[in-house]
């Protein structure tokens, strides 16, 4: 954009001042076009907002986006849904605005005519506006219901477009929009985004032009944490429909799967839905417009980096490989060792031949069976929640090493990710245990969603009891910070919890012990931060360990993996 001159950011306020009927306030929003003119309609829609509600309410909202790397795209969604609900409350008293209006939507509709597949903005932007000149846009039917929750109604309270919003942004896009200032994981969402902000203003792409915005919105106070369970207004079928085009289709048929909800989705997670998938999705050409396709691009950037990672520290990564390959063989030879079986055939044991004809005993012969690689069976179960989005390459880096060792080993192995949207946990495989060819699959982990780490647990637990091997062994890598939108179901008299903090820790370890108890041996391999290796102690007690660094991962899991199998 052409630079914007000191007189145009004075009309673009005087505009605003005008419209809000307020001249005591320093407006956070003002827009342009691209020749860095004041854009006359939205800084109309900036000032009319002020007059017709409480924008102090609104001000918690944009300050949260903030803490989010797409700010600017969450924060031009919104003025769109507070656009659609002001324009009939300010057009009776400024009938101007209706042509201006039709001018700006003809203007973008030009500029962006089908929209653009990768860009949401614009798709749902460019739908919206088609709607104002009386053409209803086509899209996906995805997409139509996110266009169709985020035009607010005139009749909305500030309230309710406050609470519609958090529960929109947190089901489509998996985002908080209340700022929770004792959570060290906003802090930690980019040093980029934080040096950004010592700016007092800043420019971003808005509508068909720009916006400038400042860092002190509204001037008003933030408001605290106000957690509450988040509910979809979609159906069963529409959701499960989602979840699909989102993660892939399930392996499990509508039997199955039920037989695993109702035998999982119990007690605490008695409100909660699985989905077990392989991966396999819907092509990217059958997509529309919206957010799905942005976020595939966005999945496939990161499975590129999570790759090039890997390979850029390919030759220490393969002596970490060897090196705890050959800890697991050797701890499995130390403590797996062959065993004598009593059986009808093989080497003839002459101090029971008497058995044969007195006892009608066929089993004279004796043979030595190895009690290692046939009846051990491991799974990986990666966390692939949000929280561990700046963890993405390490993550899968480490998923693929310990993979790869187990291979070599003949081990059989399972590696999933799992992470939790909309009441559903979504266990992914990458590589099942006949499938050693698929361990570069493990680099498509992506992170996105909440984790309720004790349903996915719960979940393993399931898939690795149908397995009939006689050692089963379970690695979790995660950064044991559950945290999810579904409370913990609650018991007789009790007020149900979040699944957040105490809570969810509790039921985590609950879980890894009733795995424990059916004969699973459970380890884990903590990616989180210092502030959370007691809750790893809590919930896996001794048997976890924390990689400080990749060169570090053949000994620490080596020990971890030897103490479990000598233990076996």
């Amino acid at each position: 954009m052409k630079e914007v001159n000191e007189l145009q950011v004075k009309r673009a306020v005087n505009i605003i001042w005008n419209c809000a009927d307020d001249h005591a306030f320093k407006p956070d929003f003002k827009a342009y076009d691209s020749d860095g003119n004041a854009e006359i309609y939205w800084n109309c829609i900036f000032g009319a907002v002020r007059r017709h509600y409480d924008y102090e309410k609104f001000v918690p909202v944009f300050r949260a986006f903030e803490q989010y790397e797409d700010a600017q795209l969450y924060q031009a969604l919104f003025w769109l849904g507070l656009e659609n609900c002001v324009f009939p409350r300010e057009v009776s008293s400024r009938p101007v605005l209706a042509s201006l209006r039709k001018e700006y939507a003809q203007d973008f509709i030009k500029e962006f005519p089908d929209g653009d597949g990768y860009h949401l903005y614009e798709a749902l932007a460019s739908a919206h506006w088609k709607r104002v000149l009386g053409t209803e846009p086509k899209m996906s039917r995805y997409d139509i219901k996110l266009l169709d929750e985020l035009e607010f109604s005139r009749e909305l309270s500030e309230e309710q477009i406050v609470e519609l919003t958090g529960e929109l942004f947190k089901r489509w896009f998996d985002i908080c929009t209340e700022e929770k200032k004792k959570e060290k994981r906003f802090t930690l969402l980019g040093l980029r985004k934080n040096k950004a902000s010592l700016r007092k203003s800043r420019f971003g792409k808005f509508g068909k032009g720009f916006a400038e915005h400042t860092d002190t919105y509204g001037g008003g106070a933030m408001t605290g944490d106000q957690d509450r369970q988040l509910k979809t207004k979609m159906s069963d079928s529409e959701l499960r429909a989602f979840i699909t085009t989102k993660y892939g289709k399930p392996f499990l048929n509508e039997r199955e799967t039920g037989e695993a909800e109702r035998t999982i989705c119990r007690g605490s997670h008695k409100d909660c839905h699985l989905h077990f998938t392989n991966g396999e999705r819907v092509k990217i050409s059958e997509i529309q417009n919206g957010f799905e396709a942005l976020e595939r691009q966005r999945e496939s950037e990161q499975i590129e980096k999570n790759r090039l990672s890997y390979e850029a520290n390919i030759a220490q990564n393969r002596i970490n490989i060897a090196r705890l390959a050959d800890k697991i063989q050797n701890s499995v030879l130390l403590h797996m060792q062959p065993s004598p079986v009593r059986t009808d055939n093989g080497a003839l044991d002459g101090g029971r031949v008497w058995r044969a004809a007195a006892l009608d005993d066929n089993r004279v012969f004796t043979k030595y069976e190895n009690d290692n690689m046939g009846e051990l069976t491991v799974d990986i179960l990666l966390d692939a929640s949000t929280s561990q989005k700046y963890r993405q390459e390490t993550v899968s880096a480490q998923g693929y090493m310990i993979a790869e060792s187990l291979t070599r080993c003949g081990i059989p192995c399972r590696v999933m990710s799992f992470c939790s949207m909309t009441g559903y946990t979504v266990l992914r495989i990458f590589r099942d245990y006949n499938k050693p060819s698929d361990n570069k699959k493990i680099f498509e982990y992506v992170s996105n969603g909440c984790n309720r780490d004790g349903l996915a647990i719960s979940a393993a637990r399931y898939l690795m009891n149908k397995t009939p091997s006689g050692h089963k062994l379970l690695i979790v890598l995660s950064d044991v910070k559950p945290n999810d939108i579904i409370k913990v179901a609650a018991r007789a008299g009790d007020e149900p919890e979040l699944y957040e903090g105490a809570a969810g820790v509790t039921n985590t370890a609950f879980e890894v012990r009733r795995a424990r108890a059916e004969g699973i041996s459970v380890i884990c391999v903590f990616t989180g931060n210092d502030e959370d290796v007691a809750s790893a102690k809590l919930v896996y007690g001794r048997d976890f360990a924390r990689i400080q660094s990749l060169d570090k991962l053949a000994d620490t899991v080596g020990r971890l993996i030897q103490n479990r199998i000598k233990n076996l």
